[in-house]
């Protein structure tokens, strides 16, 4: 159950559109059929000088708890420049007895190369244009839908592995959350050759700002995350 809830993470998107003006923190919970597994929190901030950093952090919770404490923490920071990301340090720390893991990549733009030092061993692999981290393109891909993007097509870089990425746009669904009821755009990502498949439910009311995503794994069981808070950081709140 807790492996679901690691497995989702790593598909999740998240953004808000004025992605260079504003900050916000956003909570989903993480839902197993009718079991609730997990909850995530995700923090993006953007200084005046037009650097980032964006925070994504997952705990279980409940049963899922009991069975295997799991914690995985990811950062990305870098900037945005000409309305395109560019990261410079990603971190992914994953806490759990069986199969810790603690990665950091630099992004070495003088150098044209990516060092990657993960669970202390050591490579380099080349830095292309445009490339992105796992975390951060996710960002880059809900500021590409609020700007009116209709092709999507990002490069990766994972632990030395360059992956390309190329969602694709559905309809519009009617999706009921805490906050209350929304139509939101479906974003769909598959896998080639096998049963993996990521639906998001991106609410133009929030910017695009995913408010429901279901994970399929190799197997076929599905994991869902629902937004159950959102605030800004940058904005005072009315009194």
């Amino acid at each position: 159950m807790a492996r679901y809830i690691t497995t989702l993470l790593c598909s999740l998107l998240f953004c808000h559109s004025g992605i260079a003006q504003e900050s916000y923190v956003a909570t989903y919970k993480l839902v197993v059929g009718r079991l609730t597994v997990g909850k995530m929190v995700r923090s993006f901030s953007m200084q005046p000088d037009r650097t980032y950093r964006f925070e994504s952090n997952l705990y279980s919770t409940g049963l899922a708890s009991l069975i295997r404490k799991d914690e995985l923490f990811e950062t990305s920071s870098g900037i945005f420049q000409q309305a395109k990301f560019y990261p410079s340090i990603y971190t992914h720390v994953r806490k759990n007895k069986k199969k810790p893991l603690n990665v950091r990549m630099h992004f070495d733009r003088n150098n044209g190369h990516v060092e990657t030092v993960s669970n202390g061993v050591k490579s380099l692999s080349p830095l292309y244009e445009d490339m992105l981290d796992k975390l951060i393109y996710q960002v880059a891909m809900m500021h590409d839908l609020s700007i009116g993007k209709t092709e999507l097509n990002y490069k990766i870089i994972d632990r030395g592995k360059e992956k390309s990425y190329e969602p694709i746009l559905g309809g519009e669904t009617v999706i009921k959350t805490e906050l209350g009821r929304f139509t939101a755009r479906e974003v769909i990502r598959r896998s080639t050759g096998d049963k993996r498949q990521t639906i998001f439910w991106c609410a133009p009311e929030f910017a695009y700002l995913p408010i429901k995503v279901s994970h399929r794994g190799k197997n076929g069981n599905e994991t869902v995350a629902l937004l159950t808070d959102y605030r800004r950081i940058d904005k005072p709140e009315p009194h």
